[in-house]
């Protein structure tokens, strides 16, 4: 999942992400992406990456829900050390 703005991948081609996988543990830090969608599993909000998206020629899969996109956002807020609310 992408985190960073268009603008700063654009200008650096680079992106910030944090990582999916299907692989379920249930830890307190995996937000689970819906089933009917394009991409199953859980989105890893503990393990940011910064990669070079143009080099590994990553492209656009679809958006995440409203509910997923702030549940990751409350869980990064808490690991940043910000106020979730």
């Amino acid at each position: 999942m992408v985190l960073s703005p268009r603008s700063y991948n654009e200008k650096t081609s680079l992106a910030l992400f944090c990582p999916i996988t299907s692989r379920v543990k249930g830890y307190p830090f995996e937000v689970s992406l819906p089933g009917a969608g394009p991409i199953t599993g859980v989105i890893l909000t503990d393990q940011i990456k910064s990669l070079d998206w143009r080099a590994r020629r990553i492209r656009f899969a679809s958006q995440v829900p409203s509910r997923v996109l702030g549940e990751v956002l409350a869980k990064l807020a808490v690991l940043l050390d910000q106020d979730s609310s």
